[in-house]
């Protein structure tokens, strides 16, 4: 959210700092919902900022899929292309995250069982990864 809302110019640092900072003392609350008590952001400011990272994030994650997919055979580099393409003029013009697979399989480039085998094989590939980074922190915990 931070970061975000730098980027956009919604508010910056120092006012994110106070913001903080109020919530600490307070022990309760969101930095989001603290900036629009002091002010800085309006609550359609906030939501709009909610938003665009749930785009970030689910655009971040379909990038991670369609890795999967295109590596997999399952769709081709265009059709993904296409889709992404798709997605971003569907939320430039609702707000609205509609999912790659979700628009590859209503194409027809891709199937139901595709689909779930790319999410399968990513989450497989996702604890590996995490298992992977505990065990070299083991180990070089054991060399120290």
């Amino acid at each position: 959210m931070k970061k975000i809302g730098i980027a956009q110019k919604l508010f910056t640092r120092t006012q994110w700092g106070k913001a903080s900072k109020r919530i600490d003392a307070a022990g309760r609350g969101s930095v989001g919902d603290e900036l629009v008590s002091m002010g800085v952001v309006t609550p359609e400011q906030l939501r709009g900022l909610d938003r665009a990272i749930a785009y970030r994030m689910g655009r971040d994650d379909d990038k991670e899929l369609a890795k999967v997919i295109t590596d997999s055979g399952y769709a081709t580099d265009a059709a993904v292309e296409d889709a992404f393409r798709r997605q971003k003029e569907i939320y430039g013009q609702t707000g609205e995250l509609v999912r790659v697979c979700s628009l590859l399989v209503d194409g027809g480039v891709l199937t139901q069982q595709q689909h779930l085998a790319a999410q399968k094989i990513l989450t497989i590939a996702r604890a590996a990864k995490k298992e992977g980074g505990t065990r070299d922190d083991e180990e070089s915990d054991q060399i120290s």
